[in-house]
């Protein structure tokens, strides 16, 4: 029977390997910033809704995000606001199908066409951003915007899925995810 001494050099070699391979595996956080904006911030009106009492300008906010993991083929971004219709919850934007390549959206581009990707369905049944317009004299709403990194292609799912159909569909495919949080109220 070896002795325990004599399997030392053995135990050693193999610490030393997990210790070098474990760094090399680590990754940087996956996250999602509006630049210049810390979390839980207010809106600002240009990002309200430009519908008729809603005084904003429909300005979808810039985001950018660090890339995904390595098997990262495209990524999804979700707004939504779960105090609008009295709890039962606000598609403010859902857009996805973007290159993993991509890490930023300028700010106004979920309004405008031709933003890369698809366009979703939103709470007002059309595709492309809907800015906040919650009723007056409401709390601050909580608008969290969440960015899934997926292993699905970019054009693996078809243009107009809703927020909850595009959740179903990513079941199994988010490698990570990130999100920020912004309030705005009337």
């Amino acid at each position: 029977m070896p002795r325990l001494t004599s399997m030392n050099p053995w135990l050693a070699a193999v610490v030393v390997a997990l210790c070098v391979q474990f760094p090399a595996q680590a990754q940087e956080r996956f996250t999602l910033n509006i630049p210049g904006v810390s979390d839980d911030r207010l809106f600002t009106s240009a990002a309200a809704s430009d519908s008729a009492g809603c005084g904003g300008h429909n300005m979808s906010p810039a985001l950018s995000w660090n890339a995904g993991p390595t098997a990262t083929q495209s990524y999804a971004i979700v707004m939504h606001d779960p105090d609008g219709q009295k709890g039962q919850g606000v598609e403010n934007w859902v857009h996805y199908g973007i290159k993993a390549g991509t890490h930023q959206i300028p700010a106004g581009a979920g309004s405008k066409p031709g933003l890369e990707g698809f366009g979703g369905t939103n709470s007002k049944a059309t595709t492309g951003y809907v800015g906040p317009c919650p009723p007056v004299g409401d709390s601050a709403h909580h608008y969290i915007i969440q960015i899934y990194a997926l292993d699905l292609a970019p054009d693996a799912l078809p243009a107009g899925l809703t927020r909850a159909q595009l959740l179903e569909k990513i079941k199994g495919h988010v490698l990570r995810n990130s999100s920020v949080v912004r309030r705005y109220h009337r």
